[in-house]
């Protein structure tokens, strides 16, 4: 697809830009605003109107794409560096699950010890023995007895700990997810798809919502940045993008939402022979998980899956997000069908978009809007979980903006449904 063609499918868009950059800052200023209405505001207005405002102009599209990536990768270091050097409370400057007990989990595994046998309570400050909920209910901080993230997700700090121990320092998982995050942005940058697309997706991928909970040290970032960086490098490495998903799933369970679309992405763009060629993922994936199963079936469980899914005690309060924090007395069989509803169209409908549109962009683009659905009904929404959201959503106009990808052998990271792949 030309330049010219792809102008053509985004009209007016300096109009529209501006009219979704002025109403996205509007959003953030006015009176009462929550936390995440003030994120949402500032990621719509620079993740969408700023790209749109400059699909008009491949010219100042192609100025302006350096300069969004350098100022997320600015941004986001020094956000991290700040909060974490500053004389802010214990509990403010550093997350509970995605520093504290990774990095703990992680010289748990370095001593070759079980991180889901762990009692995390002595490595928590004082601030964070309890947490508090949207109603204000206080409980005792369920990650004390819970590493809710899958192996990998600390398997990859291992070396870090280890490195930072012998130098007499402490490692802070932060570095590795701002180093994932301008590794992402770089690809992307690289991509051939048009100027105005690609800043999009680095805007998106760095979003204000980013920017907030890299620097507190939630793993959301570290997660959707590994999941980008897949899929910017699937048509050329795909076995390389299967390790980086699974280390992504691993870190946030959610982002299994990806996996159905684009299985439906490479199956038809290349058939088994490019499905074979995404071994790794499952592979990386099982010689993580299985050890640790084998060690403690129903520990690992617990962590992973029924805390994850809030099932396990004590569970996580209602953060302030969902059905359930807006309308506490919307339950029973209402909210179950709310969220089997949402279950479905997270399954369905990003499956029947990239059957029609098979791309790997379009598979991201999908899962993002497929997080909501499966978000919106449940009670452990966390506002840091709208990272992966800010950062998927975008991708959908890198599936516009692509350019012919005739001749790539493994997954084309976008294909017109009336053309074949390439040989």
């Amino acid at each position: 697809m030309s330049a010219a063609a792809v102008d053509a499918e985004v009209p007016r868009g300096r109009t529209v830009g501006l009219f979704l950059l002025l109403g996205g800052l509007a959003v953030t200023v006015a009176p009462g605003s929550q936390q995440w209405v003030v994120l949402a505001g500032f990621s719509v207005a620079f993740a969408l109107g700023v790209p749109l405002a400059l699909a008009d102009s491949p010219r100042r599209s192609r100025r302006a794409l350096p300069i969004a990536v350098a100022v997320v990768a600015v941004a986001s270091g020094w956000a991290a560096w700040a909060r974490a050097t500053s004389d802010l409370p214990e509990r403010d400057r550093a997350h509970d699950g995605g520093v504290i007990v990774t990095r703990a989990a992680a010289d748990e595994i370095r001593h070759l010890r079980n991180p889901y046998t762990t009692d995390f309570g002595p490595v928590l400050p004082s601030t964070w023995r309890l947490v508090e909920g949207f109603d204000g209910e206080l409980v005792p901080n369920p990650v004390r007895h819970h590493f809710p993230y899958l192996p990998a997700a600390a398997l990859v700090h291992v070396p870090f700990v280890a490195a930072a121990e012998a130098a007499g320092s402490q490692w802070d998982p932060r570095i590795l997810g701002w180093m994932t995050l301008v590794g992402a942005v770089a690809l992307i940058a690289r991509r051939p798809e048009t100027a105005w697309a690609r800043t999009a997706a680095v805007l998106g991928l760095g979003s204000a919502f980013t920017l907030v909970y890299l620097s507190w040290g939630t793993n959301d970032t570290f997660a959707a940045a590994l999941a980008v960086g897949a899929l910017a490098v699937a048509d050329k490495t795909p076995r390389w993008s299967g390790v980086m998903l699974a280390v992504a799933v691993s870190a946030k369970l959610l982002l299994a939402v990806l996996i159905p679309p684009l299985l439906v992405v490479i199956w038809t763009t290349g058939g088994y022979r490019s499905l074979r060629r995404w071994w790794t993922f499952p592979a990386t994936l099982a010689a993580t998980i299985v050890p640790f199963l084998v060690l403690d079936p129903a520990a690992f469980m617990d962590d992973t899956v029924w805390f994850n899914l809030g099932r396990s005690e004590p569970r996580m309060p209602t953060s302030g997000l969902g059905i359930p924090a807006f309308a506490p007395g919307f339950t029973g069989v209402p909210l179950f069908v709310v969220t089997l509803t949402g279950l479905v169209l997270a399954l369905v409908l990003p499956v029947a978009v990239t059957r029609r549109r098979p791309s790997v962009w379009m598979a991201g683009a999908t899962a993002g809007f497929a997080l909501l659905a499966v978000l919106l009904p449940a009670r452990t929404f966390q506002v840091n979980y709208l990272v992966l959201v800010a950062a998927l959503v975008p991708l959908g106009f890198l599936s516009i903006g692509s350019t012919d990808t005739a001749g790539v052998e493994s997954v084309p990271t976008s294909v017109e449904p009336s053309l074949e792949s390439g040989p």
